[in-house]
């Protein structure tokens, strides 16, 4: 494995069954209670880095896979979100886990709930954060411009997604920084504050860079589930679960957001004031705290 960002953070490459690789890092407590930390669209593993300090006090072990396509693990021939949840349990396995928690930040969302759904008891608690909800359902009148962009007419074009995303990627490696602005120029005001501060846009745009490096196979298979029916029911996740959203959260639609939450039997909202969608990248020992409070 090349590349500064293994350099700077060890991973593990492991080989689920037919011949599929999945690239893992770990954060926290080595010998911590596990919690699978699933990162957003686009991202990498690197998402939970600074998550590291906080999870280690917390007695936590954070493993943050590469999703589908992203940094070091391959993509999925047929993607589907039971499908998703059939590796974490090949993984968990792997890794010798009983019981863990699951994470799912904005695109890790629909991910981390197919999880919990499929795999019951296995998992102990749910935290959702700004995630995605279920597009297919959400009427019309109900998302941005943007949102019905991004989620219904992109997918749609054929090499819509990876034509652009190939584009982003570029612009990641010859001017970060500026990748970073474009990713968050009609976010909310506490993003764009959030995303000014020079550790969070460096984080941001190595979490980026690494997630798109091998190509845009990872946005591509995101976007398709996205924009389509699930085939995971909201109503079979059986174990506690709590949602974040900004209020100001520009980057998902709300409603879909909200939806989810009513669907979920056991779920919690909390809609956080002012807030947008990078609220995470400040408050991860909220979330961590939350979930470690059952094991």
């Amino acid at each position: 494995m090349a590349g500064k960002a293994h350099d700077l953070l060890p991973a593990r490459i492991l080989d689920l069954d037919r011949g599929r690789r999945v690239c893992v890092a770990e954060f926290g407590a080595r010998d911590g209670f596990p919690v699978i930390a699933l990162h957003g669209t686009p991202g990498s593993r690197l998402k939970y880095a600074a998550a590291d300090a906080t999870a280690t006090s917390l007695g936590l072990r954070l493993i943050s896979p590469d999703r589908w396509g992203y940094g070091g693990t391959d993509a999925h021939a047929k993607p589907s979100l039971s499908e998703y949840a059939r590796d974490v349990r090949v993984l968990a396995d792997m890794l010798g886990l009983g019981r863990f928690a699951v994470i799912g930040i904005s695109g890790g969302g629909p991910y981390a709930l197919g999880v919990a759904a499929q795999l019951g008891s296995c998992v102990t608690r749910l935290a959702l954060v700004a995630p995605v909800g279920p597009i297919s359902e959400t009427p019309r009148r109900e998302m941005r411009p943007f949102h019905r962009f991004c989620f219904r007419v992109l997918p749609r074009i054929p090499g819509g997604t990876r034509l652009v995303f190939r584009a982003y990627r570029r612009l990641l490696q010859v001017a970060p920084g500026p990748a970073i602005s474009v990713a968050t120029f009609r976010t909310a005001p506490a993003d764009i504050e959030l995303a000014a501060a020079a550790d969070v846009r460096g984080r941001l745009a190595a979490t980026f860079r690494e997630g798109l490096r091998p190509g845009a196979s990872g946005p591509v298979i995101d976007l398709r589930l996205f924009s389509r029916a699930w085939d995971i029911d909201p109503a079979d996740v059986a174990t506690p679960t709590r949602l974040w959203l900004g209020a100001d959260d520009r980057n998902v639609p709300q409603f879909a957001v909200r939806s989810l939450a009513r669907r979920i039997p056991q779920a919690e909202l909390t809609v956080l004031g002012g807030e947008g969608h990078l609220w995470v990248l400040r408050n991860y020992r909220d979330v961590l705290e939350w979930v470690g409070a059952v094991r």
